[in-house]
């Protein structure tokens, strides 16, 4: 693997790659690391869906990237609201409708909230959209990335996942039963991530997609904006150890565009580089159970 490390941008460890034909969809696109994944993935010459809750902020924030050199037909909007199952299936079914290949799926999109909120559908929001919505869209959209291999999914998972626990809570995903945390509920969803992303992987084995996850770092974007205000001051007394997007989407690159990453699946990086996993994570009747508890939960 090349020498990355926390100070590499994405433009750096994706120098080199040619996306040119690929087709690419980058969930959140509109901030943060999503917007500049988006960017640099047009760079590289993908066509980018960049799949956004808010059409508004993200034709500004579109408009942002043609005005700093993107092609103006390298970016595509759609909407697409994670916290809504409704929303998850409009867009699958308006993007399979394109015929588009699906080369690259970056499940970027995520919240941290401080208190139990539910989305349109009755879920914990961490669980609802961090990996529920999540995990809807990839299976919606999983025979087009098979069709299109080589493939990728790419899921930003987060470090915050060494909080979390998952044995008995597999019975009360939902925070119905258990005292709400918003930390330890952020990083079960997190978890969740990268258990997906692992599962995905086996079950696609043999079939020319690959899946990886991420810890993008701590990293300056709205991410936090829910927070109370000493978790602010937190983030700002860490604001040294941090990151911008420029860095902060870099990992979610290397995933994406190494060429060392694509023949096997089952990675999880941070600072462009293997990261330490839980031990969980690598539980494969957790894993089982997790899959099926979701399939059920979103109907598929």
């Amino acid at each position: 693997m090349g020498a990355f490390d926390r100070k590499t941008t994405a433009e750096q460890v994706s120098e080199g790659a040619d996306l040119a034909g690929k087709h690419a969809i980058v969930t959140g696109a509109n901030t943060g690391i999503g917007l500049e994944t988006s960017r640099v993935l047009a760079l590289r010459g993908a066509r980018v869906t960049m799949a956004c809750r808010n059409l508004e902020k993200a034709r500004a924030a579109r408009e942002g990237l043609i005005t700093r050199g993107a092609a103006p037909d390298a970016l595509v909007l759609a909407e697409l609201d994670l916290a809504s199952l409704a929303s998850v299936r409009r867009f699958a079914d308006e993007t399979l409708a394109t015929e588009r290949p699906i080369d690259l799926l970056v499940n970027n999109a995520g919240v941290m909230l401080p208190d139990r909120r539910e989305t349109s559908d009755g879920f914990e929001a961490h669980l609802g959209v961090n990996h529920l919505g999540h995990f809807l869209l990839t299976n919606l959209l999983l025979d087009r990335v098979r069709a299109s291999a080589p493939a990728r999914v790419v899921v930003v998972a987060s470090d915050a996942m060494h909080f979390a626990a998952l044995g008995p809570e597999l019975e009360d995903l939902n925070w119905e039963k258990r005292k709400f945390s918003g930390w330890r509920s952020y990083g079960s969803s997190k978890l969740m991530n990268l258990i997906f992303s692992d599962e995905l992987t086996r079950r696609l084995e043999g079939q020319g997609v690959v899946a990886h996850a991420l810890h993008p770092g701590i990293v300056q974007t709205e991410l936090a904006r829910d927070q109370p205000w000493w978790m602010l001051a937190v983030g700002v007394a860490l604001r040294p150890l941090s990151k911008d997007c420029e860095r902060g989407a870099a990992t979610t690159m290397f995933a994406a565009t190494a060429p060392e990453l694509g023949a096997q699946g089952g990675g999880y990086f941070s600072d462009c580089a293997p990261a330490r996993r839980p031990k969980l994570a690598d539980d494969a009747e957790t894993a089982a159970r997790l899959w099926d508890r979701s399939r059920d939960l979103v109907g598929l």
